[in-house]
């Protein structure tokens, strides 16, 4: 009979031997004698099973087939088998197969089942109380496997592999605890006792692995593998290079942060061509290994592939590949798989880098609540959620989840040698608070809180930032460039402090400078998000751009009836750091009652800026008027943040009443202006403008103005202006209104109200209601007023649009008049 089993290798023909003692003995000595292969031998005990059996027939057969598949290593068939027969109707010798595959299928309630069942059978055996520790390790228990551990020690070991297998347990038991290098030890001493022993050398890798020594452990595996062939499976291989690959990841960041060029992006370079070799490896083994269906060494392979798959778009983003992170997401969300929190969260960033902030909230989400006990407090999730909900304008999130991170994250750090030892994310956190203050349009709150900060940390880079940063927004471009000079010489090679230096040159007006250390900056760090951020915004401002301002109204009779303008202008991009050519054209029409006038006129000519200095000028052409071929200037001079100084000339006045067109009448307009800025809420502004008309008369004009913004919310402002003028015309009889002397008073109360906003997109609308009084001479006072509604879009660097609706009543020569309009705005850059 045994004969006859041995000879016939197909597991179908097998079905035909009936079950009986005899055959059961034959079958299991041609397994041991080699003539029969596992998988042979278990389809045969599983066959029988299938058929009618007595209770200690089936024992036998159950009990066998659960040895045979643990030693052949299929645990999740042993573990099923188990589970069908359960451990007490099993035969004492199959009981540690049964508990090993279980533990090796993470089944700990099967574990905990056929462990009691041994214990009860063999109180004072030492396998079962071995096995009775590793479940309670596997179940979280590990004082309780501590106590097994501390227990066994103290009785002698009779024999070598009782020895192995206490330092086995005790090996578990330290790095349960958290105590890698006594674990260590310990499996290095019974590797020692028992060199044979593969499984030892295959946990002492993935401890190393696990413990700061991927590399080290993935270097000894495949040397192993290749000096003993199977030491290794394929999927402990693999596993090991997906560790290793992710601490070289690691490494090749902080390589980068610390190199400049082309060289600190060659070691991400390396780890993501390694990547994809280890992809192509883990694919070709996993097919070699016919891994299919639903079992949990398919599991393990997909769940290692999905690893290194979220390595590789960490890698991505940090080489500054965000769009082929998304795409990588992309393919791997349609597949449906399952990612673990840091993939989800390199992800968002991939989002967030691509100004798609709205995408990457939920997986930022995500990533927070999969992380769970594992992400640490604070991490650079929650840093990068904080922001994704500021960009998508849910700053109510953003607040409550920095006042989390910041009562998770204390000054001093908890666990260290010595006490007192300050921690290094709370430094990161108070600058965090500061800078979503600034974002948020809170920049007074802002500067104090960076005042202190700096005070305290002079050294501090994101401090220091951060506080040019402020001086900017708060409109003194003199002191934030002094500050980023300043921390160029002490953080030169800070990329934050490179980018808002440059930044800070192009509000100053230096443009050449600005240009050539954005060079330096994208030669040295092409790859941050940063840096291409910084570049975006440059282009637009020094490129090429068009600037649109329309009108329309109707109802003022004393000017015009009917009235219609729009001002356009085109200029280049600027040509050796400081020229530009520009076009500018105005076309308008305006009907009244003495007639209609249509007036075009184009001028071309050349602007210059060069820090502190803007300089225009134009040679201009219209269709009609005494004054149809002229010249324009104009000069402005930033004295310093606080005091602004202009002056303009233009032969053939915008500002010439329709009137007067009509009339055949034209005018030279003359103006200068001194302005004093405290910061971006306050501003004060004198104005002196004279108009000399062709006809003889001459209008002088004297305005004072000062705006103070008095709310300034994430969501709402609310400012006010302040504004009073007087004018003079020679007393003549003309076809246009002239008052001899006139004067106004007025309070213009603006709210702005934010209604959307999408990274560097926002949708704004604002409210403008405007009183006051108007005296002219020989007619008296007379209350005036404005209501005026409007849209402002922000949709990227430099590009605006506004457009809206007034209404406003002003009186005439005593004759009070209502006029409505309309106004559009668009200024955006040109590619």
């Amino acid at each position: 009979m045994a004969q006859s089993l041995a000879a016939t290798p197909p597991a179908a023909d097998r079905s035909t031997v009936a079950y009986g003692p005899q055959a059961h003995d034959a079958l299991i000595l041609a397994r041991r004698a080699g003539r029969v292969t596992p998988a042979q031998a278990l389809q045969q005990l599983k066959d029988w099973l299938a058929a009618p059996l007595g209770d200690a027939d089936r024992q036998r057969v159950a009990s066998d087939a659960i040895a045979i598949a643990t030693g052949d290593s299929q645990f999740a068939e042993a573990a099923a088998l188990g589970r069908q027969q359960s451990p007490a109707r099993l035969r004492d010798y199959a009981l540690g197969p049964l508990a090993l595959a279980a533990r090796r299928t993470h089944d700990t309630a099967l574990q905990g089942d056929t462990i009691a069942v041994w214990r009860a059978r063999q109180p004072a055996a030492r396998e079962p109380r071995l096995h009775e520790a590793f479940w309670r390790l596997d179940s979280g228990d590990v004082a309780g496997a501590k106590a097994i551990c501390d227990a066994l020690s103290r009785e002698p070991a009779r024999q070598v592999e009782d020895r192995v297998a206490l330092l086995e347990l005790r090996a578990a038991v330290n790095r349960a605890e958290g105590k890698p290098l006594q674990a260590l030890a310990a499996y290095t001493e019974a590797g020692a006792l028992r060199p044979e022993r593969r499984d030892l050398r295959r946990e002492t890798d993935f401890l190393l692995a696990d413990n700061g020594a991927a590399s080290t452990a993935f270097d000894g595996a495949e040397a192993a593998e290749r000096a003993n062939p199977g030491s290794f499976s394929a999927l402990a291989l693999s596993t090991l290079q997906q560790k290793a690959l992710a601490q070289r990841l690691h490494w090749a960041i902080e390589e980068r942060d610390q190199r400049l060029g082309p060289a600190r992006v060659v070691a991400l370079d390396r780890v993501l061509a390694d990547q994809d070799v280890a992809l192509a490896r883990l694919d070709a083994a996993a097919l070699q290994a016919g891994v299919t269906g639903a079992d949990a060494d398919t599991d393990a392979w997909r769940a290692l592939r999905v690893r290194l798959q979220s390595d590789r778009m960490l890698a991505l983003v940090e080489r500054g590949r965000p769009a082929d992170a998304i795409a990588l997401y992309d393919t791997l969300r349609a597949a449906g798989t399952d990612l673990p929190f840091y993939g989800l969260g390199a992800a968002a960033r991939a989002f967030a880098q691509e100004r798609r902030s709205v995408e990457a909230v939920p997986l930022y989400e995500a990533a927070v609540i999969k992380g769970g006990a594992d992400l640490p407090m604070p991490d650079d999730i929650h840093f990068g959620l904080v922001y994704a909900y500021q960009d998508t304008g849910r700053f109510e999130e953003a607040e409550a989840l920095l006042k989390q991170i910041e009562n998770g994250t204390p000054a001093l750090l908890r666990l260290t040698p010595e006490a007192g030892r300050p921690n290094g994310q709370y430094t990161d956190v108070s600058g965090m608070r500061a800078l979503m203050q600034l974002y948020t349009d809170r920049p007074a709150l802002a500067q104090q809180r960076f005042a202190t900060l700096t005070q305290e940390a002079p050294l501090n880079a994101g401090y220091a930032y951060g506080a040019g940063l402020t001086e900017r927004l708060r409109e003194h471009p003199e002191a934030a460039l002094a500050r980023f000079e300043a921390q160029a010489a002490d953080q030169p090679y800070d990329t934050s402090a490179r980018v808002g230096h440059v930044e800070a040159l192009l509000d100053a007006g230096w443009y050449g400078n600005a240009r050539q250390r954005a060079e330096s900056l994208v030669a040295d760090a092409a790859d941050s998000a940063e840096v291409r951020d910084m570049e975006r915004k440059r282009r637009a401002v020094v490129g090429p751009r068009l600037d649109v301002d329309a009108e329309a109204s109707s109802g003022g009779a004393a000017i015009a009836s009917h009235e219609w303008r729009i001002d356009s202008r085109l200029s280049s991009g600027l040509i050796n750091d400081e020229w530009r050519v520009i076009y500018d054209q105005t076309l308008g029409r305006g009907n009244t009652d003495i007639g209609n006038a249509n007036w075009a006129r184009g001028g071309i000519g050349l602007n210059w800026q060069r820090g502190p200095w803007l300089a225009e000028g134009a040679l201009q052409h219209a269709n009609a008027g005494p004054y149809r071929n002229s010249v324009a200037g104009r000069l402005d001079y930033r004295v310093s943040d606080a005091w602004r100084l202009s002056a303009t000339y233009d032969g053939d006045s915008k500002e010439l009443p329709w009137k007067a067109r009509v009339a055949g009448i034209g005018a030279r307009e003359t103006a200068a202006s001194v302005g004093y800025v405290v910061n971006e809420s306050r501003r004060f502004d004198l104005q002196w403008q004279r108009l000399d008309f062709s006809d003889g008369n001459v209008r002088d004009g004297l305005g004072l103005g000062w705006r103070e913004r008095w709310i300034s919310t994430p969501r709402f402002q609310l400012e006010t202006r302040l504004e009073a003028d007087t004018g003079r015309g020679r007393a003549m009889d003309t076809p246009y209104f002239n008052p001899s002397r006139d004067g106004s008073v007025q309070l213009t109360a603006r709210a702005q109200w934010l209604n959307w906003k999408s990274d560097d997109r926002q949708f704004f609308q604002a409210v403008e209601l405007a009183g006051g009084s108007y005296h002219q001479a020989g007619f008296g006072s007379g209350p005036m007023w404005t209501l005026r509604y409007e849209h402002r879009w922000n949709l990227g660097p430099k590009l605006t649009l506004r457009y809206g609706l007034s209404i406003s009543s002003h009186p005439y020569d005593g004759v009070r008049e209502r006029q409505r309009g309309v106004f559009l705005n668009l200024s955006m850059p040109l590619p």
